[in-house]
């Protein structure tokens, strides 16, 4: 089962996709997080998380790129539950690390990059008991970001809106 939660930056999109979460019977919780942090902010952001999930029983993993990875480290799938914090951050690191899509020309790979995001989270939703995933949506402003944004958008809005079509559930925020 997959649910989404979606809406804009600093919604409380994390927040009700933790309250979800708790929710749900599992023997095992395994918190996704995706983020790279680069900065003083993202190390705030970091530990803000953090803090959310203080005492909620939850493992963390560290899982930047391929989201699918996480199943080496989950100890019996069927009857765990993985929060993806969040598929915008996924979105954005597998953009630029894993390569293969060239952000200026729009077209280079992206077709083939989008099937693999949404191929690593379908496997890992197949074997899980139940998936919740946390995504942005953005504004396309042509007007206001460079083209590698614009190209992050662009990746990010497909990406949620075909992780919308394959939920079982979504709450936008």
């Amino acid at each position: 089962m997959i649910t989404l939660v979606c809406g804009g930056p600093n919604s409380g999109k994390s927040a009700r996709a933790e309250e979800l979460f708790c929710e749900i019977k599992a023997v095992h919780k395994y918190y996704i997080a995706t983020m790279r942090v680069f900065d003083e902010e993202g190390i705030k952001r970091v530990e803000k998380h953090r803090k959310a999930r203080a005492g909620k029983g939850f493992i963390t993993l560290e899982i930047p790129v391929c989201a699918d990875s996480a199943l080496k480290e989950i100890k019996d799938p069927a009857q765990s539950a993985v929060l993806l914090e969040c598929l915008s951050n996924l979105a954005g690191n597998e953009m630029h690390e894993t390569g293969g899509f060239d952000p200026v020309s729009f077209t280079s790979g992206y077709d083939t990059l989008t099937e693999r995001i949404i191929k690593n989270i379908a496997d890992l939703s197949a074997a899980v008991k139940e998936l919740i995933i946390v995504a942005n949506m953005f504004k396309e402003d042509d007007e206001m970001y460079d083209e590698e944004t614009k190209a992050y958008v662009r990746l990010n809005n497909t990406l949620t809106e075909k992780i919308r079509l394959l939920a079982d559930k979504v709450v936008d925020i």
